[in-house]
């Protein structure tokens, strides 16, 4: 009876185990754009009329809308990163056909204004 006891229970925690991995912050890298820009490929020439629906696109091309509400980050933020290649943490959620993303973290990876220096 114990046995069957322990068994039960090493089999919910093996199946809980990957519900709390799914749970966590995804690292992802992608550009911050207007949805219009997103679906047609646009990345660098979005204009700023554009973005009043700021979506996610990855690397691989899929689309994300950024849930704020459930985000660790403000608006301003955003808009910082409008146009420009990011990476980011963020927990992804399916609902459907529509993937959303809340963002934990989000660095810009060269900032407007950086420069590089080489010598060659």
């Amino acid at each position: 009876m114990a046995g069957r006891i322990f068994g039960l229970l090493l089999l919910a925690a093996v199946s809980i185990a990957p519900v709390a991995a799914a749970d966590e912050a995804t690292p992802m890298a992608g550009f911050i754009l207007g949805r219009p820009c997103a679906e047609a490929g646009r990345v660098g020439e979005c204009p700023l009329k554009w973005a009043d629906a700021m979506v996610f696109r990855s690397m691989q091309g899929k689309i994300y809308d950024i849930d704020l509400a459930a985000s660790g980050i403000k608006q301003e933020r955003l808009d910082e990163a409008y146009g420009l290649e990011v990476e980011l943490y963020g927990k992804v959620s399916v609902a459907g056909r529509e993937s959303r993303v809340a963002i934990a973290q989000l660095n810009i990876v060269k900032p407007p204004g950086s420069r590089e220096f080489f010598k060659g």
